[in-house]
């Protein structure tokens, strides 16, 4: 069944900002928290802004008709690849991710220190890379087992064709809010501000440069893989292996996923088409 009259005013009643475009976002974003990555909230709450006014990666807000956020997404220009194959490099960097991993699992870890190690994660998985002399620190010892000088060389990579893509880099719901979703029981407000707000940015980027690709790194360390899942059944991404990521971190314990933008304007018309499950479905 088609999205109701009721249903599409409470979701027309949201609306969808640029995080460093309004100075009130900066005092907001400190009553933005989410258990299950806290990383992801405190990137918003600390470089996002800046990085956002720098054009490094975008930053989008969604909020209710009460100003509160509710969810915040990011977007950044991306590039997949045939044929990226580093093997060394690659067990390399799994190695490394793994140390910092287990290190900030370990009881005897200090609480400062076990954040600084999430934001290393982060760091990682957002492809920002880090420095040897944080690592080592943070660590409390010398990582001479791993060359961080190898592991993120500059220069130039032959690779086999290259597709142009965007990634999604954050996806992050306020958990303050989540119980107050009034739609809840019909569809998430994750799949709703993916469809309503992230795939007509995406659209519109289609009308000004090529964009074959939207791609995203899930950060699900899951047994049930709830999270990859999630972006399978209500986003439509697959993980089906046929592209290559500049930075492969499904191999950090990120599973990358993807989708193509040639059919998200049709594919975003049957998600409000079908919006309500039909009486003989229940």
């Amino acid at each position: 069944m088609r999205i109701t009259a009721e249903q599409k005013a409470i979701i027309d009643s949201l609306r969808c900002e640029r995080l460093s475009r309004n100075q009130d976002n900066i005092r907001l974003v400190e009553d933005f928290i989410n258990g299950r990555n806290d990383s992801i909230a405190q990137t918003l709450r600390n470089e996002a802004f800046k990085e956002d006014e720098d054009n490094i990666v975008a930053y989008y807000v969604v909020k209710d008709s009460s100003n509160n956020i509710l969810f915040y997404f990011s977007l950044k220009c991306g590039q997949l690849y045939d044929e990226f194959i580093e093997g060394e490099r690659l067990k390399m960097l799994s190695k490394f991710y793994d140390l910092v991993a287990t290190r900030q699992k370990d009881e005897k870890v200090s609480d400062d220190d076990r954040k600084e190690l999430e934001q290393i994660l982060e760091l990682l998985r957002t492809k920002k890379g880090v420095r040897r002399e944080r690592v080592a620190d943070v660590l409390h010892k010398n990582v001479t087992d791993i060359d961080l000088n190898k592991l993120f060389r500059p220069g130039q990579h032959n690779v086999g064709k290259t597709y142009s893509g965007v990634e999604l880099m954050h996806f992050c719901a306020n958990d303050l809010y989540h119980d107050e979703w009034p739609l809840k029981n019909i569809k998430p407000l994750g799949a709703v501000v993916f469809w309503q707000f992230i795939v007509p940015q995406v659209i519109n980027i289609m009308e000004i440069v090529g964009c074959e690709y939207l791609f995203l790194f899930a950060a699900d360390l899951t047994d049930d893989e709830y999270l990859v899942n999630y972006y399978r059944e209500h986003l439509g991404f697959t993980d089906r292996i046929e592209h290559i990521a500049a930075m492969p971190l499904y191999d950090l314990n990120c599973k990358f996923m993807f989708q193509k933008t040639v059919d998200l304007k049709e594919r975003r018309s049957i998600f409000f088409e079908n919006f309500n499950l039909d009486e003989d479905a229940i």
